[in-house]
């Protein structure tokens, strides 16, 4: 839920990118599916931001073979292999990111995919932070609505940063 800058900052180099979401989750996730899960959010942002076809398949095609099978096989299958019934919100890493990449890459707005997501419960904060940024990326910036913007006492502070991170990428 935290890790998506470095999607941001270094969509432009995947090797480093997937070695730097690996080594950010190791500080608070040791479990390999945490790491290669942050790595696969995160090329699937970079993968958005560079407007590739198949955002997903082309991370999970980056990591196959290092990442855990587990994590791997669950989210080969979205979004057309798993149902809306089937996914779940109870904060497992594998679950989580499955449920997040869902709906973030079918809802048609990223207002849509936040909502679909935190409304399904369980962990609804990290899910919804990790839908709302693949989501954001795959609609641009300008999909947000702008009344949940209008509440953010630090708008432009954050704002800023993340001109920042595009200009360092």
């Amino acid at each position: 839920m935290r890790c998506a800058p470095y999607g941001v900052a270094s969509h432009n180099d995947l090797d480093t990118l997937a070695s730097v979401s690996r080594d950010s989750a190791a500080i608070t996730h040791y479990d390999p599916r945490c790491q290669y899960g942050s790595a696969v959010l995160n090329l699937t942002i970079a993968n958005l931001l560079m407007e590739r076809e198949h955002p997903l398949h082309s991370a999970l095609d980056h990591v196959e073979g290092d990442a855990p099978d587990e994590l791997v096989s669950a989210l080969a299958a979205v979004p057309d292999g798993v149902s809306d019934a089937e996914l779940q919100t109870n904060g497992y890493v594998v679950t989580t990111l499955q449920t997040a990449l869902y709906y973030a890459l079918t809802a048609d707005t990223t207002r849509e995919a936040i909502i679909e997501t935190i409304n399904r419960g369980g962990d609804a904060d990290t899910i919804g932070a990790i839908a709302g940024a693949v989501a954001g990326a795959r609609h641009g910036p300008e999909s947000l609505p702008s009344a949940w913007l209008d509440e953010i006492a630090e708008r432009a502070e954050l704002e800023t940063l993340a001109a920042e991170l595009v200009e360092i990428s």
